[in-house]
């Protein structure tokens, strides 16, 4: 596994899920750990679980305000959120690892 520096932004992490199918670490809100395996590559969406529309303005004020972000996981199929300050590290499918520094 690469290191491929670190992503400080809510912006730069949603690039990242809509380029490819990506795994998080991340801790839940009871305090467990997760891996998650999950996208917002609308490719790999079913057709009836896709959002009508995609409101960036929307989706950064959930992050900013609530500090959740709502993504597809592709083993459990179906959408989740998940707690973004909490996620410690982001993989892409050609083996790197982005560390999380994302500030409450």
């Amino acid at each position: 596994m690469e290191d491929a520096g670190i992503i400080d932004n809510a912006m730069t992490f949603l690039e990242k899920l809509r380029e490819m199918p990506v795994t998080i670490k991340f801790t839940k809100k009871d305090g467990q750990e997760r891996l998650m395996k999950c996208t917002l590559d609308f490719d790999m969406i079913p057709k009836g679980e896709q959002p009508k529309s995609v409101n960036i303005p929307r989706i950064m004020n959930l992050i900013r305000k609530n500090n959740i972000i709502h993504v597809y996981d592709l083993e459990k199929k179906g959408w989740r959120s998940v707690p973004f300050t909490k996620v410690e590290w982001l993989e892409t499918n050609d083996d790197k690892r982005y560390r999380m520094r994302i500030k409450a």
